[in-house]
């Protein structure tokens, strides 16, 4: 059976109160998170300044924060299916900032290991050229490979868009092709299976991929989802059956082919919906009703996906 999996933040849950959020995805019918790490180290930070401290401890002090949050998490019997890195981890121009980011990301794939947490996304980067694009993520994963054979840690990367001028256009690894060759030429520079790719369905949806071609292309590649839906014009992150696809009443996204395609390569990945949007637009004393909606979609696909 596929673990069903919604992504932390935005879901109610407080990391400085942890079994509470725990208990109640627990008893909506989740088995696992996707761990938001963006509370200690938040993108504007990154990209303005000043950078938190949290990750200038040591790695004792860093899992010392973690380790209530593990207990909890056990004790409710949740799983960690995936973090979620700070992001952005390259910036213009700041030498400085990069290399502090390769620092957060082998910490965060220590702290994986402590928790059992099989795979981290690393957001690739994005650069008007498209050259200038591929050697900074060369360069970027090729400097984690050390941290990822040490901690057995999946590294992940996801497809990116870009909005210019209003308009949303393909970015980093939106490309089944530009990233299976990426994931095949850094995991054969690393000698092991240390990459895999986080498919955001929503991120597709925007660029109008085919999402059963999509998940075929990638294959045994495809190791952990982003499930949300939009209308094919904004990042909306909403609960899937909530949208319908612009001057139509069709749905906004083609869960069919997505499901036939999931199936067809075997999936073998936690079903992670990452509909922040979709709890944090709604008071929080239905929080618990919409999640429980969305735990159920994924139990209904999951048994879809593996039926014999």
């Amino acid at each position: 059976m596929l673990k069903i999996c919604v992504q932390t933040g935005g879901s109610g849950y407080n990391p400085y109160d942890p079994a509470p959020g725990f208990a109640m995805l627990k008893k909506c019918g989740f088995d696992s998170v996707d761990y938001n790490t963006g509370y200690l180290l938040p993108g504007s930070a990154i990209t303005k300044g000043p950078l938190t401290e949290f990750f200038d401890q040591d790695k004792e002090g860093i899992l010392a924060h973690f380790a209530p949050i593990k207990a909890a998490a056990e004790e409710n019997g949740i799983d960690f299916s995936q973090m979620h890195a700070p992001f952005p981890v390259w910036v213009k121009d700041k030498e400085d900032v990069n290399a502090y980011m390769i620092t957060v990301v082998e910490k965060l794939c220590r702290v994986c290991a402590f928790l059992g947490c099989p795979a981290l996304v690393v957001h690739p980067i994005s650069r008007t050229l498209k050259e200038d694009e591929i050697s900074t993520n060369f360069a970027l994963y090729r400097a984690l490979i050390p941290v990822a054979k040490e901690t057995g840690v999946k590294i992940c990367l996801e497809n990116m868009f870009v909005n210019f001028n209003g308009h949303m256009l393909e970015g980093s690894c939106a490309d089944a092709a530009e990233v299976c060759n990426y994931i095949d030429t850094l995991n054969a520079e690393a000698g092991a299976d240390c990459f895999g790719y986080c498919l955001d369905v929503g991120h597709a949806n925007l660029m109008g991929k085919n999402l059963r071609r999509f998940v075929r292309a990638l294959g045994h590649r495809l190791t952990v989802l982003h499930i949300h839906e939009n209308n094919g014009i904004l990042d909306q992150h909403l609960a899937p059956y909530t949208q319908t696809a612009v001057s139509t009443t069709k749905n906004a996204m083609d869960w069919e082919g997505f499901l036939l395609g999931l199936r067809e390569i075997g999936y073998k990945g936690d079903l992670s919906f990452e509909t922040f949007h979709a709890t944090d637009l709604t008071p929080a004393p239905l929080r618990p009703a919409i999640l429980t909606y969305i735990a159920a979609i994924g139990r209904y696909w999951a048994d879809r996906i593996t039926a014999e």
